[in-house]
């Protein structure tokens, strides 16, 4: 069984951006102007494109990708050597500028990590819930146990 988690898409900017080439699309095509093909076709990827996670339990690997609608790019790695889940908690500072007022925002953020002999694997971060239930469901397909911080975001 593929387990398969969506972990984000294109910041609003670009969504936006997409929305826009739409909406011009639409218009344009309305007004005869085979131009709007190209506006929507260019709008697509910014709405529709997605990132991710998929976890083959049976062969124990997993495969970071770029998806499109269907289809999704990314290069299976092995994690059959997999000593155990953790969950870690992060401060995470997010900054923003435009033109000259700058703004900086501090979350904190749940990630799960694969750990193996020589390295970790960020598999998917967010809040605690999520996490807590993606780790349980994970650590149950693939027979591994979760460390998770004294905070017991699993319980919550």
């Amino acid at each position: 069984m593929i387990l398969k988690y969506t972990t984000g898409k294109l910041p609003p900017n670009f969504f936006m951006l997409g929305v826009i080439l739409l909406l011009i699309g639409i218009l344009a095509i309305i007004m005869s102007e085979f131009a709007g093909i190209v506006a929507i076709l260019l709008s697509i990827p910014l709405l529709f494109i997605r990132t991710g996670i998929l976890i083959d339990n049976k062969e124990k690997r997993i495969k970071k990708y770029i998806g499109l609608f269907a289809y999704k790019t990314g290069k299976w790695e092995s994690i059959a050597q997999i000593h155990h889940l953790q969950i870690i908690r992060v401060r995470q500072t997010t900054g923003m500028a435009v033109l000259s007022i700058t703004r900086n925002e501090t979350n904190i953020v749940y990630k799960l990590l694969a750990v193996l002999p020589n390295e970790n694997i960020e598999l998917l971060s967010g809040e605690g819930r999520f996490i807590g239930e993606a780790a349980s469901d994970i650590s149950s397909q693939l027979n591994t146990e979760v460390l998770e911080p004294a905070s017991g975001i699993m319980q919550k």
